[in-house]
């Protein structure tokens, strides 16, 4: 046994609860253990959906060392693909793909995570604008921006970029009245800012289209509070869309080991993290509560978790039964990576659907295209001692 006790261990000796830290010390966490209880019936474990008759192409797969990132549709059909390393690029249906579009955001040069996500403004249409959450190079090191650009009427460059501001970003979300979601992380280190409103770890960010704060923001013309907040108590929320009837944020988020959330967004409101959550640390040792007067609670949860990534609400009929699911990917290793459907009535979940479950990889995002389409975005992966070396992919799921 190592000498080294988890920090939680020191406080519990002074307790009576050595015996316990030592023997968390010495094994590996169950992540199916003591499952919290909800705080409503049909929070969590929807019954099984009938399986639905789908299928599947791959139509691009040379997506690998830049890790794929984020895929948005374009009103022609055609699609945005972006990859951590920077690099986006135009596929079509058929298969084939652009050149790396020139014209990008300052992103800083080396490995890892680069560019965060890309989002099309919400009337591209009428403004061709993109936005962009990335890394660019600071004079300390990595500096977290969020700007915008047109894309050329030719699609192979982007135009007029504009910095919006020095924001940290996981997703972005644009709306049809000008405005700009930006969620972002508040695990690890994080956790001591999450709550901090003069911070913007753990949060979810509003701006406008132009970089400048709404005026009806939750805490405008507050002191000691970021004007850019619109709400807080968030780990990490890696899939976010706007709700197509009502118009609110929706967002899937990653617990820890376990509680991992479906949500709706609102002005002011606090999810309760790291204080509240439906997860366990990663020693199995309890977080806190799941409920506590005034905090949020996640529309759904899952435990253990399925790291959820991606999330759009199905708008078209073309395939049945779908229209108003809600897909989302889904990216662990432990438990599974597939594609989630779920079946809703309003903001309750009535049943749960794992679509190519025996495909096994990881979804990082998903789109639809204007006709229906569904496109999934997967991870590349290169752990050869696991067996699992894969590029990342584009894939078309079509109705059976």
């Amino acid at each position: 046994m190592s000498l080294t006790l988890p920090l939680r261990c020191l406080f519990l000796i002074f307790l009576g609860s050595l015996s316990s830290c030592l023997a968390a010390a010495d094994s590996a966490p169950d992540p199916f253990a003591n499952p919290p209880r909800p705080a409503f019936a049909g929070q969590t474990d929807a019954p099984r959906a009938s399986t639905s008759n789908i299928q599947m192409d791959v139509i691009l797969a040379d997506l690998g060392p830049g890790r794929p990132r984020a895929i948005d549709a374009l009103p022609d059909g055609s699609l945005l693909v972006a990859e951590s390393s920077g690099r986006v690029r135009i596929l079509q249906a058929d298969g084939s793909v652009s050149a790396p579009l020139t014209g990008l955001p300052p992103f800083r040069s080396g490995g890892g995570r680069i560019l965060m996500d890309i989002e099309l403004d919400a009337d591209f249409g009428a403004t061709r604008r993109v936005f962009f959450g990335y890394e660019a190079e600071g004079e300390d090191g990595p500096l977290e921006q969020v700007a915008s650009a047109r894309l050329s009427a030719d699609m192979s460059r982007f135009e007029n970029l504009q910095i919006l501001g020095n924001l940290p970003s996981r997703r972005l979300t644009s709306t049809p009245d000008g405005k700009l979601f930006i969620t972002t992380i508040g695990y690890m280190e994080m956790r001591p800012e999450v709550q901090d409103l003069t911070s913007l770890r753990g949060k979810v960010l509003r701006i406008n289209a132009d970089g400048s704060i709404p005026a009806n923001n939750p805490y405008v013309g507050l002191t000691n509070v970021r004007p850019e907040i619109y709400a807080i108590g968030h780990r990490d929320a890696d899939g976010a869309m706007l709700h197509p009837q009502t118009g609110e944020l929706w967002t899937v988020e990653h617990g820890p080991m376990g509680g991992d959330e479906l949500n709706v967004v609102r002005a002011g409101q606090n999810s309760g993290w790291p204080y509240i959550s439906y997860g366990k640390e990663y020693d199995g040792s309890e977080i806190g509560p799941t409920q506590w007067p005034g905090v949020a609670q996640p529309l759904y949860y899952w435990f253990p978790s399925l790291a959820p990534s991606g999330l759009i609400m199905v708008e078209n009929e073309r395939f049945p039964g779908w229209q108003g699911s809600v897909l989302i990917g889904s990216l662990s290793p432990p438990q599974g990576r597939f594609l989630i459907r779920l079946l809703m009535d309003g903001e309750r979940v009535i049943g749960e659907e794992h679509l190519l479950v025996d495909y096994d990889r990881r979804i990082r995002d998903i789109t639809e295209a204007p006709d229906g389409t569904i496109y999934l975005l997967t991870d590349s992966e290169n752990d050869a001692e696991g067996g699992r070396v894969f590029p990342g992919e584009v894939i078309r799921l079509m109705p059976r």
